[in-house]
């Protein structure tokens, strides 16, 4: 079976909450719902579930990951669980065929559900594809390859690793792509109408002819784009994290520095990023840069929004590419408080990913088991 092995997988930061509403009504039933529990989203799936990611969609918990299907490859399958860990949706096949769809990732902006993922196929190398559903579950569209414009100029070369942000009226896509003026991968985005359509051109972040940009996090903070990713560095030969405002100048997170993310609440913008040195490093709303205190070499931060800052969930590596999980949660003025998760053997190649319901529920997923034995997990945990 092939296998396309990407370390940056994961979902967005869950910008769609913040439109659902944390004391909604619906967030109330789900909290009141709640059981701390570890469940299997696909219980009856075959094995070789990867790249798992969750997100909240003012209600239920949406989760998409990858299944192996006859042709060798692999398809997007989604699912929407009640906050009890029940599976109110059976797994929906997104996509069909034998083109390797891989890595999916999801966002919510009111009643339409995006999910994005990487199609990788021995004719036209790397494509973006994207669907769209209703929140019953059902298609509003077929998938959908992207064809943004650069320059008056629909962008036909490779493009690959997306990440999503919800708009009040639709949604932003990022990811990284091919550049007639760059030798490497550069990073861009475009926005997504509810109905698919484009809304306007894809915008690069800052162009750097000579260094490849990948690794993209998205969000979308006091009605601007923001974006960071990880860059070759100028200085070493470790990576630099960096990330901007779109059309405005990046600024370097770290260096070195790898995979950031980036989360929007209402007391600011956090990032999160790690280097190679296993530390990750959490920079809060207000610019101060903490480290986190972790038990082992750790890498590849996840965020969403807590009532009194952000939760962050890291991998931290135990054997080979097995990894013990951690959830920390961290207040505006840096107090840092962190649970090990229930799982030693979360494969590093496939990434951990984390929505949070109302600021005080969460819901981590991620990959379990040896090759080709995958499966996929979720921890339902009440965060103090």
């Amino acid at each position: 079976m092939f296998l396309l092995l990407l370390a940056c997988s994961g979902g967005p930061d869950d910008t769609s909450e913040a439109h659902s509403g944390h004391n909604s009504a619906a967030a109330q039933d789900c909290i009141d719902a709640w059981s701390d529990q570890l469940t299997e989203p696909d219980l009856d799936g075959p094995d070789t579930q990867i790249h798992g990611t969750a997100t909240f969609d003012g209600a239920q918990i949406w989760v998409a990951w990858n299944r192996p299907n006859d042709f060798n490859t692999f398809d997007v399958f989604l699912s929407r669980l009640g906050c009890d860990g029940s599976v109110e949706i059976d797994p929906i096949a997104v996509t069909e065929g034998e083109d390797n769809e891989l890595d999916p990732v999801l966002a919510v902006s009111g009643e339409h559900l995006l999910v994005a993922w990487i199609a990788s196929t021995q004719s036209s190398g790397l494509a973006i594809r994207y669907r769209l559903y209703d929140l019953s579950g059902q298609p509003t569209t077929e998938v959908i390859p992207l064809a943004a414009e650069r320059n008056g100029t629909v962008v036909t070369g490779n493009a690959t690793l997306p990440r999503l942000a919800a708009l009040p009226d639709g949604f932003v896509l990022s990811g990284s792509w091919g550049h007639e003026d760059a030798t490497g991968f550069q990073v861009f985005a475009v926005e997504i109408n509810p109905d698919g359509s484009l809304r306007g051109e894809g915008q690069d972040a800052e162009l750097d002819t000579e260094f490849s940009q990948t690794a993209v996090d998205v969000a979308v903070h006091e009605g601007a784009t923001v974006l960071a990713w990880q860059e070759d560095s100028v200085t070493s030969t470790a990576p630099t994290a960096w990330q901007t405002p779109l059309g405005s100048t990046a600024t370097a997170l770290g260096d070195p520095g790898a995979r950031p993310a980036l989360l929007s609440t209402d007391d600011g913008l956090w990032s999160a990023w790690d280097t190679d040195t296993g530390i990750v490093w959490v920079r809060l709303p207000s610019g101060e840069d903490i480290a986190l205190d972790l038990p082992s070499f750790s890498h590849s931060a996840r965020m969403a929004a807590w009532r009194d800052g952000a939760a962050v969930v890291t991998m931290s590596i135990e054997d080979g590419i097995y990894n013990a999980l951690n959830l920390s949660t961290i207040t505006t003025d840096g107090v840092v408080s962190t649970t090990a998760l229930q799982t030693v053997a979360a494969p590093s190649v496939y990434g951990v990913d984390l929505t949070v319901v109302g600021g005080e529920k969460a819901v981590v997923i991620w990959q379990e088991g040896a090759s080709p034995d995958f499966r996929l997990r979720a921890e339902w945990l009440s965060l103090d």
